[in-house]
């Protein structure tokens, strides 16, 4: 099957809005294990380097093929059957059983992906992704473009290009952190030699020669045209004190003695969050400071569940608002002077096609009808700065995808929980093991940390408030207008988490210790 690269059309006025707000590639369609798949391909692909400006992509056809034999291919109801010739190579190499073992194994390394009911997401082979227990196992995803499969970068490594883009910014003061999360990830995802001899017998009995090298994708550029991840222009300046933390973060949880797999998870929780708090952070329009309530008490508490879902709304309310400040700027572009409208509004009523081309809702299904009505309607410049613009905004407002992003980051990074049915969907929540990243990441292996000295670390550094003190220091207390024991109890039952996962020692009702009990390998790597 011939793997092509599919081209790459012209955004749309939203896609573009969205891109200069919080930077090019980031898309809906994407779930929290993607993000750290695609942050370590990139990764592997540039040679474990930040300093790298191409990656490699692997495509890994005839393994995947041989492992999710079975599975659905493209959108039809056609099933992936493994060519019989292959078959026979494979049993001449692999004594029969040994297959069947083999394949069994490498299935169940499967990343299941769920969506936001908790069923699993529909997704054909090609876009099938495996546990890193080995960098062998890290591919793109492909898409089916007819009889081919394609690569195509609006289909994979959209955020974990940009992931990767931050960390190097955070990372570019920083030289030793950086060297040390390189060669860290260079160890967790070169150890499992058993896991490499295996693939390399699979990919030589198909006569697959992986020269993913053929496949190099820009991750930085100079020139306008190319097809690179892009940041917002301010951002390196604007939040390099949140990438510099980023990096921080990510230094302190490698630390730990752990294996790839079990990392993952924690891994998927430290991206997702931070990757929300980027977006929240970008999309500030006044000085203010950003606060995360978090229900600890699992909605056994109406009030402490509401002051939880008013968060997450106050949130994504600041990414509506950002989004709208930046069209109206973007919109002014466009129209361009009032005289300028007035000698352009008569070849826009002529040819709408062509107003809908400048403004990029060439592509626009839906609701392109209402806003021709109006463009008809305009008899001036007034009329087009008052109600066409206001008929584009409401259109454009209602494609924002980036409340989405949110959402899955939020919810996959185990952050907050989604409930149909009720008023506020969504609501900040603390899962084990986004619990677990937040402890790693403040309190060394092997070290303690008083327990309300850790409550305080997650205000001052993160805006978590969770107790008495911080809801009283964030002034939440006072404008909630509950009773003090609501966010006593809800300090608590997140003493109770932190009980229930091994990481709280108990001296008595007033003393508590919250405590990392995995060894450090940072003589390793640091004094090696």
């Amino acid at each position: 099957m011939a793997t092509v690269e599919a081209t790459t059309k012209r955004e749309d006025f939203t896609s573009q809005l969205s891109s200069d707000i919080w930077g090019h590639r980031f898309k809906d369609g994407q779930r929290g294990p993607e993000y750290v798949l695609e942050f370590l391909n990139v990764l592997f692909g540039a040679n474990y380097s930040f300093n790298d400006d191409i990656y490699y992509r692997r495509k890994s056809v005839s393994l995947r093929e041989f492992i999710f034999e079975g599975v659905k291919e493209g959108k039809g109801s056609t099933i992936l059957v493994l060519a019989e010739n292959k078959k026979e190579k494979l049993v001449q190499a692999v004594q029969e059983n040994d297959v069947v073992v083999l394949k069994q194994f490498l299935r169940n390394l499967e990343v299941v992906l769920y969506d936001t009911e908790g069923k699993e997401a529909d997704r054909s082979w090609f876009a099938r992704s495996l546990y890193p227990l080995h960098e062998s196992l890290l591919y793109v995803e492909l898409r089916k473009k007819g009889a081919n499969l394609a690569f195509e970068r609006n289909f994979f490594a959209r955020g974990g290009e940009l992931y990767f883009l931050m960390l190097a910014h955070g990372t570019d003061k920083h030289k030793d952190r950086r060297q040390f999360i390189e060669n860290r990830f260079r160890q967790l995802l070169t150890k499992n030699k058993i896991i490499a001899k295996v693939v390399d017998k699979i990919t030589t009995v198909f006569e697959e020669s992986e020269s993913y090298q053929d496949y190099s994708c820009k991750l930085r550029s100079n020139s306008q045209d190319e097809n690179v991840p892009i940041l917002p222009i301010a951002a390196q300046l604007e939040n390099e004190q949140l990438f510099e933390h980023f990096g921080n973060e990510l230094e302190s949880l490698l630390l730990l003695d752990l294996d790839i797999h079990e990392m993952f998870y924690l891994l998927t929780s430290l991206t997702c969050f931070q990757l929300a708090r980027y977006m929240h952070e970008r999309s500030i329009l006044a000085p203010t400071s950003m606060t995360y309530f978090f229900d600890c008490l699992d909605g056994k508490n109406k009030q402490i569940s509401q002051l939880a879902a008013i968060s997450f709304e106050q949130h994504e309310s600041f990414l509506k608002a950002k989004f709208e400040d930046e069209f109206g700027r973007k919109a002014q572009e466009v129209f361009g002077s009032p005289e300028n409208i007035e000698e352009q509004l008569p070849l826009w009523k002529e040819e709408p096609e062509k107003f809908f081309e400048l403004m990029g809702l060439s592509k626009m299904r839906s609701r392109k009808e209402a806003i021709r009505r109006v463009l008809l309607k305009c008899s001036n410049a007034d009329d087009v700065l008052g109600k066409l613009k206001s008929s584009v905004r409401e259109v454009v407002a209602a494609q924002l995808k980036q409340l989405q992003i949110t959402r899955v980051l939020s919810r996959d990074g185990g952050l907050a929980t989604y409930r149909r049915g009720s008023a506020m969907n969504y609501r900040y929540t603390i899962s084990d093991s986004f619990l677990q990243m937040l402890v790693f990441t403040k309190v060394k292996p092997g070290e303690k940390m008083e327990y309300h000295d850790f409550l305080e670390t997650l205000y001052g550094d993160y805006g978590i408030v969770i107790g008495e003190n911080q809801a009283k220091s964030s002034g939440q207390y006072e404008k909630s207008r509950l009773n003090i024991r609501y966010f006593q109890d809800n300090e608590k039952a997140l003493r109770e988490k932190l009980r229930h996962n091994g990481l709280l020692i108990e001296f008595s009702d007033a003393t508590a210790m919250i405590q990392n009990p995995y060894n450090s390998c940072e003589k390793e790597f640091y004094y090696a």
